[in-house]
């Protein structure tokens, strides 16, 4: 058999095992599961089916997903970004809740009775109940009582106490508390016969029922899309609250952001008037210092200086050169009386005269010296060059001196002038440090100024802001389905739940039990082969020989036994058959009596003799109490009068008067004369003897025969026994040892008919063995061999 077959057949060994166990007990499953269904049933009817109401939306998360850019920044600049958990929690506080809760007038339950409960009304409400306060209840309001009332649309009122009350008309609340106004609904499908009730409760109340059924969740990990789902027991009503949620969540945002606008703008505005002030002054400082100082521009009026400078150093020392020619014009001069010699050049004086002057010198002196060659000293024509040459030579003094003059005036002039812009050069370093820092000065405030400008329009842009750090990407929608309770989950537990119970009961009634109820665990616990089963009857009916029993299936049982030990159809030598148990009550003298009879019915001439002489069974199955028994046989010798034929071809040897030394007796020669005289008189015996862990006679008597059956009776032999029969047999001698399983219940809550085949586990063929069965035998084996050895 391959690897495949054999678990297959494991598996179905244990199916075969499971079903047999609780088989027997259908109709009480049949019965848990029929209540089961219908407790389902009933909680399906009473309990109010819920719906589910769900939206998502996207929140800027600064961790997540794509920031905006700078330009949008910049005109939301009081809409930052936001963390999604954070978020999370805020769309699940106590205030986003309760101010839903308010604007709906959720705190305000219309209802109507049926037959089994109070059905609240939303949608399909004749009028809605507005609260002038909903955190006024009053002091006698709890919020339990209910005001019943009509709706009377004809007249447009609703009627309390037979007082009528116009629709949207503030009154008196009648438990207290906050005045009420009722609105139509615009559902008119009631008539004014109709009786509806109302309550008002604190907004609180709601809100922890709101949360409780409420949940706010990321859709994934690195996701900004944010789940809302609640569930209530009015779709309508479920899809308004989750709706209103996100415009709660939204006003809230808008008002805190409208809050922080507005006092950044006062901040900015004084801030504003303060860097203003700041701006002035210091504005005022650099006018100051500029008149005082007539600074202008220090880097234009410093290039000027260095020009002027400059221009003054140049032309003083071009009046330098002039008076220098000048100087020597005028030595020329003067020197002309005595010497003679070239006129100077007068390079760098622009007077013209004086030029026309040297060269009319010059000229006449180049005419007196060219006459004075050629004509007398006193010549006329030479007195009137010398006199002209004399007249000019003042001439030229006066002109060189009134020159001279001028350009050393002028040249003092432009060195005062010089040496005060090296004067102011020199003071313009100072002068621009204290100009750069009141200038630095008034470019800080300036720009802090502009700043504040900016971002005071910045603000006013954005004083009016919207909840554009949300949008709603799934608009909320109820299921089609109620979501609580799940019919077919109710159901399912409505069948399981009780058969589970059932199954837990049966098993643990079962494995809390001592005594042995499965074939299976005689095959466990010891070595010796079961021989066969054997039905309960009934020891009320006084039917308990087969002889004496209508039902063919009870002969059958004991046929089946005799043929599977070769006595039935004499396939074997097997003629004597010790029938013992372990403990009293196991039924060891049913079976031997019945073995004996159906032996006999067989047409074997059959012996059963009662060897229990302390407590003979078969003497009072067979009621021959007062007859002659094998207690005398023992006591005085053999003698096979004492058999009584009470059925064709069967022959019962009584035990006779109680004993207590039957062991001693068994040891004797009597009975061993008995015996051999008996095997040889009868074709078949059956030998009913004491049980084993009571005498020694089952013992003493196992050497005398063919075959031990050792009788264990269902739910009856405690599971202890077991440990102790692979010993008695080994120990005993008790060879071509087999078992019966005598005495088989139903199982189960139908107990009509007989136990055999159903209701417990049949025998696991050698080729059916499961694992655990093949190590547990072969460690039966071991220790069987290991007592062997130890005798």
């Amino acid at each position: 058999m391959s690897e495949f077959q054999m678990a297959n057949q494991r598996q179905q060994n244990l199916f075969h095992i499971i079903l047999q166990k609780f088989l027997p007990f259908w109709p009480l499953f049949l019965m848990l599961a029929f209540l089961g269904l219908l407790l389902a049933s009933l909680y399906l009817f009473t309990t109010t089916p819920m719906y589910q109401s769900s939206a998502a939306i996207i929140v800027n998360d600064e961790k997540k997903g794509v920031n905006e850019s700078q330009l949008l920044d910049s005109f939301n600049v009081f809409e930052p970004n936001k963390i999604v958990e954070n978020e999370i929690e805020v769309l699940k506080s106590k205030i986003i809740i309760e101010d839903a809760v308010v604007t709906l007038g959720l705190n305000a339950i219309v209802s109507r009775s049926n037959f089994f409960s109070s059905e609240e009304l939303y949608e399909n409400s004749p009028v809605k109940i507005a609260v002038m306060d909903s955190y006024n209840l009053g002091p006698n309001n709890t919020g339990k009582e209910d005001i019943e009332f009509f709706v009377d649309f004809d007249n447009g009122a609703v009627i309390i106490d037979k007082q009528e009350i116009p629709f949207d008309t503030w009154t008196s609340n009648p438990s207290g508390g906050s005045s009420i106004k009722f609105l139509p609904n615009g559902f008119q499908d009631y008539d004014k016969t109709k009786k509806f009730k109302y309550r008002i409760v604190s907004p609180q109340k709601i809100v922890n029922k709101i949360r409780n059924n409420l949940y706010v969740g990321a859709a994934s990990k690195n996701s900004t899309v944010v789940w809302i789902s609640y569930t209530d027991a009015i779709a309508y009503r479920g899809i308004e609250i989750v709706d209103q949620i996100i415009e709660s969540y939204k006003k809230a945002a808008i008002l805190e952001q409208g809050s922080l606008a507005s006092n950044t703008l006062t901040f900015i505005d004084q801030r504003i008037l303060e860097v203003g002030a700041d701006l002035e002054k210091v504005e005022k400082d650099l006018e100051k210092y500029r008149t005082n100082e007539g600074v202008i521009d220090l880097g234009e009026q410093g290039d000027l200086y260095l020009r002027n400078v400059g221009e003054y150093d140049r032309r003083i020392s071009e009046i330098n050169l002039q008076l220098s020619v000048l100087d020597k014009v005028e030595r020329y001069v003067i020197s002309k009386n005595k010497n003679s010699g070239i006129v100077p050049s007068t390079l760098g004086v622009d007077d013209p005269i004086l030029g026309q002057l040297l060269q009319r010198l010059y000229d006449a002196e180049i005419e007196y010296a060219e006459l004075s060659k050629t004509v007398a000293e006193n010549n006329p024509m030479l007195v009137v060059v010398k006199n002209r040459i004399d007249k000019i030579r003042p001439s030229i003094l006066e002109n060189v001196r009134s020159q001279k003059s001028n350009l050393i005036a002028s040249r003092g002039s432009l060195t005062t002038n010089s040496s005060k812009y090296n004067d102011a050069l020199n003071v313009l370093p100072e002068q621009e440090r204290i100009f750069l820092e009141i200038s630095r000065r008034k470019k800080s405030i300036a720009d802090l100024y502009e700043f504040l400008i900016q971002k005071r329009e910045e603000t006013a842009l954005s004083y009016a802001p919207t909840s554009g750090n949300i949008r709603v990407i799934e608009k909320a929608d109820s299921s089609y389905q109620p979501v609580s309770p799940k019919r077919s989950f109710v159901y399912l537990l409505g069948l399981l739940l009780p058969l589970g119970l059932g199954f837990v009961w049966v098993a643990g009634k079962e494995l809390l039990n001592t005594k042995i109820l499965f074939r299976s665990e005689l095959e466990l616990d010891t070595l010796i082969p079961v021989l066969g089963e054997l039905a309960f009857v009934d020891k009320t009916t006084n039917n308990l020989l087969v002889s004496q029993h209508k039902d063919l299936f009870i002969v059958d049982q004991f046929r089946r036994i005799l043929t599977d030990m070769h006595i039935y159809d004499g396939g074997e030598t097997i003629k004597t058959v010790m029938v013992t148990s372990s403990i009293s009550g196991e039924g060891k003298s049913y079976v031997s009596a019945n073995l004996a009879v159906t032996l006999a019915l067989s047409g074997k001439k059959t012996a059963l003799i009662d060897m229990d002489l302390r407590r003979s069974g078969v003497t009072q199955l067979f009621e021959l109490q007062n007859n002659v028994g094998m207690s005398q046989v023992l006591n005085q010798g053999c003698s096979l009068d004492i058999g009584l034929q009470l059925e064709q071809n069967l022959t019962v040897f009584p035990s006779g008067p109680k004993t207590l030394d039957s062991s001693n007796l068994l040891v004797g020669d009597n009975w061993k004369t008995f015996i051999t005289t008996i095997k040889q008189e009868y074709e078949a015996v059956i030998i009913d003897t004491p049980p084993t862990t009571l005498v020694s006679d089952a013992a003493i008597l196992a050497n005398f025969v063919d075959k031990t059956i050792i009788v264990v009776r269902h739910d009856h032999t405690p599971k202890f026994i077991l440990q102790h029969i692979d010993e008695t047999v080994i120990r005993k001698g008790f060879e071509q040892s087999a078992i019966i399983f005598n005495g088989i219940k139903m199982r189960g809550v139908i107990k009509k008919g007989y136990g055999y085949g159903y209701g417990y586990e049949p025998g696991i063929n050698e080729s059916e063995e499961s694992f655990l069965f093949k190590v547990i035998r072969k460690f039966k084996e071991i220790r069987t061999s290991f007592l062997k050895k130890s005798n």
